[in-house]
């Protein structure tokens, strides 16, 4: 009678454990499938800040952007405008000084050419 006892307690004990182990598969599924649920949450959240954030840089951009792209395109047209005057004044200089001083101009071009070629020979 007694073998019959403990038969029957390994039977209850092994039903237990496989109910057991249902139970984890399910609980494993569930806590895995809240896991994948909110790692997808969290990537969405991330997605959606990093757009706000991109966008603000941008927007940041865009207002740098108008705020200064007038005053330095009219520097950059004042700057052209004056190395335009300063290459007619020098042009307009090397040509009076050629009518007024043919051969000292001529003597200071030869002398500007030997030290040029000077410094390029030199090591």
């Amino acid at each position: 009678m007694r073998g019959n006892g403990i038969g029957r307690n390994n039977k209850d004990l092994v039903r237990e454990i496989t109910a057991l182990k249902s139970q984890l598969r399910k609980l494993s599924a569930a806590m895995e499938s809240e896991a994948t649920h909110g790692v997808s949450k969290a990537l969405g959240t991330v997605e959606a800040k990093s757009k706000e954030a991109i966008d603000s840089a941008i927007e940041t951009a865009q207002d740098f952007i108008d705020e200064y792209a007038g005053p330095a395109r009219e520097a950059a047209e004042a700057l052209t405008e004056k190395a335009g005057e300063i290459r007619d004044d020098a042009v307009d200089s090397l040509a009076d000084a050629i009518r007024t001083r043919p051969l000292g101009t001529l003597a200071m071009i030869a002398g500007a050419g030997f030290l040029a070629g000077y410094l390029w020979r030199r090591p």
